[in-house]
């Protein structure tokens, strides 16, 4: 086997692409602490919200309007991945944990706990401004990372990086801020006693939604990505690693503490949270993105080689989106713009070879060969496209 052969070997073993996830496990004891901690979320959180339905158009509406919030979110970090997507299932589990066992089960009697030893040693104002940012970053923070943990548990063999802890924390996180948001919604209807529940539900939306990009899914996807580090950790690195994820995790508790600190402090915490919570995703993604990059560019460096693929090519897909972006304009400037668009089409199709590669483990099987076919079969009509003059 040649020095290269041996590497994308490595690669694909390290990566843990080529095994496949599976919800249903009944000899693994993580599944069952997360099937019946999610089961009692959902029925904590109908006991919770259950009134609501006596005012059909709030429902309604908040479904809607969640819905619309949620689905960028979606796209966003199922596309974020420009070489591996997360198993649709595996970020549904995530979702759910977040959405029901984490805000329910664990958070919801956990905070009322800890503000009511506020209110008894410190007195009731100062919970009532003080106790949400030092009670929510520590007890939500540590509610969605247990659930982290049961997941990385049950796809030990596929999540095995910082960046698949990244976009597992954020569908965790989102599923928290969903729900939560639901809850937040349905109690301003409930309060008012149905006297205006669309202004109700449309004005807890807007309030939500004004600081939703730098709330829980922000805050779990730092935290996993620390997670995701210390799983895909050998034994000899294993102990730096835990220091970064300890780090990571503060500091996804003191982005959410300082936005929870509003009503102490008042709206100047708002723009650091903002600020400081866009600097550091920024930072972690790149931190994650790292490996992954690495990874592509051992798969595919037998076929660089082999010519199948440019070095330029191969540059441009394995560096940072900044790289591939100037690649591509780079095409654009020279030959046009179809040019440019047949030159994204052939780096997406090596992406495809590299997904093939790695999800059978066989460089040289059927999948990897077709996926080497199209990618030949784009490049000839790129080839016969016109170009701008």
């Amino acid at each position: 086997m040649m020095p290269t052969d041996t590497a994308r070997a490595e690669a694909i073993s390290a990566s843990g692409w080529a095994y496949p996830v599976r919800i249903l496990q009944a000899r693994n004891p993580a599944f069952w602490v997360y099937a019946f901690l999610v089961a009692g979320g959902a029925f904590t959180f109908y006991g919770l919200v259950g009134d609501v339905g006596a005012y059909p158009t709030a429902v309604v509406l908040s479904v809607a309007l969640l819905t619309l919030f949620t689905l960028p979110f979606v796209w966003f970090i199922a596309h974020a991945d420009r070489y591996e997507r997360e198993p649709a299932k595996l970020a549904l589990l995530g979702f759910l944990w977040g959405g029901l066992a984490a805000t329910w089960v664990m958070a919801l009697p956990g905070n009322a706990a800890v503000l009511s030893i506020y209110s008894k040693l410190f007195g009731v104002d100062f919970a009532a401004s003080w106790g949400p940012p030092l009670t929510a970053p520590f007890v939500e923070e540590s509610s969605k990372y247990v659930g982290l943990i049961l997941l990385f548990l049950l796809a030990r063999n596929h999540v095995r990086s910082a960046y698949d802890g990244l976009l597992l924390g954020a569908f965790t996180g989102l599923g928290f801020q969903v729900f939560e948001n639901f809850q937040y919604m349905s109690n301003a209807v409930l309060n008012n006693f149905g006297a205006s529940p669309v202004q109700d539900v449309v004005t807890v939306f807007a309030m939500r939604a004004a600081t939703g990009p730098w709330s829980h899914a922000l805050y779990t996807a730092i935290a996993g990505a620390g997670l995701g580090y210390v799983i895909g950790a050998t034994d000899r690195s294993r102990g730096h690693r835990v220091a970064v994820a300890a780090g990571l995790l503060a500091v996804a508790m003191v982005l959410h503490g300082s936005l929870d600190a509003v009503a102490a402090v008042g709206a100047a915490t708002i723009p650091f949270t903002v600020i400081a919570g866009t600097l550091g995703i920024v930072l972690v993604w790149r931190f994650a993105d790292r490996r992954q990059r690495t990874w592509i560019d051992t798969l595919l460096a037998p076929d660089t080689q082999a010519g199948t693929i440019t070095a330029e090519e191969l540059a441009a897909l394995t560096g940072r989106s900044k790289d591939r972006k100037e690649y591509l304009k780079r095409i654009r400037r020279q030959h046009g713009r179809p040019a440019a668009r047949h030159a994204r089409h052939i780096l997406d199709a090596e992406t495809e070879l590299a997904a093939a590669i790695a999800a059978t483990d066989d460089p040289d099987g059927g999948d990897a060969q077709a996926a080497r076919a199209e990618l030949a079969r784009i490049r000839a009509l790129a080839a016969t496209a016109p170009r701008d003059r």
